[in-house]
């Protein structure tokens, strides 16, 4: 068994055998996505469901931030696919997660101190899939989604010298998009180089500070943890004409609690994940 069908296996293993289960009954195959998003539409008109972001395009179904994962993601019919974008040593933008290539390829090292060469033929968790540019990401992405682009580290780069980079690309892709960042300093780069740029604070605590920034930034969004969301913060992101992206949905019972506070979009790493958590007949495969 290959490493990446391992990591897969072990984390099906501590999934709940109920959210497993769903997907067998619901999703388990490209052909029955269609109807399964077409209910999901038609719902849609009687109440409030919120817009489903893959998280590094669904990284508990595809290998994560791939080709093949912005792909299946689209397949999958979601709303928005969130992405990692960082910079080799020789300035390239690559999609990645982690500072380092060691745990996820089969390269060592620092992404900051690895030239594109190198970077570029990394294979993630042995699936055949390799790190690909910003560039060959947006452009294997169907424009009906909304790409979020996380920036996730400029170095080597400077934050302006990075965004410089990142924007005429991201402008190539047809569909829209906008960008997210833990890093305030990112944000403003993005819209000191282009302030028709849409952009999101992400963040896990320290809720009044990031929603200064948003005001600040005038941010499209705040992206807040599961475990910093509340009332309040929804009501005031609202109130100010925000939209609220909750971060990381990975079980129904997880998106459930978002659901309830009225955010517009769950950002997951799993597809369907609000039809499940508002469809009782999905939590009871012996039904």
């Amino acid at each position: 068994m290959s490493q990446y069908s391992k990591r897969v296996v072990n984390r099906m293993s501590r999934r709940n055998v109920l959210r497993t289960t769903g997907l067998t009954l619901g999703i388990s195959s490209v052909s029955g996505i269609g109807s399964a998003h077409k209910e999901q539409n038609d719902t849609k008109k009687a109440q409030h469901y919120p817009h489903i972001a893959a998280h590094r395009g669904f990284r508990d179904v595809f290998p994560q931030n791939t080709i093949a994962a912005v792909k299946g993601a689209s397949r999958f019919k979601a709303d928005r696919i969130e992405i990692d974008v960082v910079a080799t040593s020789d300035g390239e933008l690559v999609v990645f997660h982690d500072a380092r290539l060691d745990d996820l390829t089969d390269k060592e090292g620092l992404i900051a101190e690895t030239p594109s060469e190198i970077v570029l033929q990394a294979e993630i968790l042995d699936s055949g899939e390799t790190i690909p540019t910003l560039a060959e990401t947006l452009a294997a992405t169907r424009p009906s989604v909304m790409m979020n682009l996380e920036f996730k580290a400029s170095d080597p780069l400077s934050w302006k010298a990075f965004t410089e980079r990142a924007l005429p690309i991201a402008s190539r892709y047809p569909g829209e998009y906008y960008v997210s960042s833990f890093d305030p300093d990112a944000l403003r780069a993005v819209k000191d180089v282009d302030p028709s740029v849409d952009v999101a604070p992400i963040f896990g605590s320290d809720k009044e500070e990031n929603l200064e920034i948003a005001r600040e930034l005038d941010a499209k969004a705040v992206n807040p943890s599961t475990g910093v969301l509340d009332r309040d913060l929804v009501a005031t992101a609202h109130e100010e004409g925000r939209e609220v992206n909750v971060w990381t949905i990975d079980s129904w019972r997880e998106a459930q609690e978002p659901l309830e506070l009225g955010v517009d979009g769950l950002i997951a790493d799993y597809p369907h994940m609000a039809t499940f958590a508002t469809d009782n007949s999905h939590r009871n495969p012996l039904n």
